[in-house]
């Protein structure tokens, strides 16, 4: 099963804490009958991006709690089921990045194949260049680029989700209309964006859900550090300025208690100043 998960917070060192209450969105299980799943994570640390890539992993389930718990981010994008479309390269598997700029998405790998030379003559060449393989997230993600580029915002560290927003719906509405004319059925697609402070996302043609935390009064993730650490005092550990938004994109997840959805074809733009995501 493709599963899209994304976070950004404004404590990296709480990352974690803010993390424990979506625990259940952060667990991507094998396909039946498709063998282990494979996945990709992005997560920006201190304004550098990095990654970790694994297409072929052999776990039957994937937990990216456990995989990121541990960092000091930002802001991570992280998508699980990576060999649902065998076979599958690192260079095919999502997220990618660009500078300062992270994106991950799900969707049939081949969907934008009967376009594919039309979206790579609409890329600037310089951004050209930069596509590794055939995956149609890559191509989306190089679509968007160039959009943003089109509107003057390519250095992405300071940018609002506005525009990043506007890019990710103009670039998914050109690859709508480009299907449309070929005569090719619509592509499946949702998307997450990040820069680090800023995260944009949208879906096609189901919809997606968001968790968001507004302080933590008791953190379990610290008590349990401590207790386990020797501690027994019975005190609590507050984090009341922590904020954070996680994000889940799947076509077969249930709507998750406490969450909210973002209906199919509206974008969530999250910014850590505010004081809760907006959905456009």
């Amino acid at each position: 099963m493709s599963h899209l998960v994304a976070y950004v917070g404004n404590e990296p060192e709480h990352l974690a804490c803010a993390l424990v209450s979506a625990r259940a969105a952060l667990s991507t299980p094998a396909a039946p009958g498709r063998g282990p799943a494979g996945w990709g994570l992005g997560f920006i640390q201190g304004g550098d991006v990095l990654l970790q890539k694994r297409p072929r992993s052999e776990v039957t389930n994937v937990d990216f709690f456990t995989l990121t718990r541990d960092l000091r981010a930002d802001a991570f994008i992280a998508r699980g089921g990576a060999s649902d479309e065998v076979p599958i390269s690192a260079e095919d598997s999502d997220p990618f990045r660009f500078r300062a700029m992270l994106m991950g998405s799900i969707g049939p790998a081949e969907s934008l194949d009967p376009v594919r030379e039309k979206i790579l003559s609409s890329i600037p060449e310089f951004l050209r260049r930069n596509i590794r393989g055939r995956s149609a997230g890559e191509l989306h993600f190089h679509l968007f680029l160039s959009f943003l580029h089109d509107a003057g915002s390519l250095e992405p560290q300071l940018l609002e989700p506005e525009p990043i927003g506007r890019a990710l719906r103009e670039s998914t509405a050109f690859v709508g209309r480009l299907l449309a004319d070929a005569g090719a059925p619509k592509a499946e697609l949702a998307a997450i964006v990040t820069n680090g402070r800023s995260l944009v996302a949208r879906a096609t043609d189901f919809p997606i859900q968001y968790l968001t935390t507004n302080g933590i009064i008791d953190c379990t993730v610290c008590r349990q550090t401590h207790t386990m650490a020797g501690g027994a005092d019975g005190r609590r550990f507050a984090h009341d300025t922590l904020r954070a938004v996680v994000v889940e994109a799947s076509p077969k997840s249930p709507v998750r208690p406490g969450w909210n959805a973002v209906p199919a074809g509206a974008t969530l733009l999250v910014e850590l100043g505010r004081a809760a995501p907006i959905v456009d």
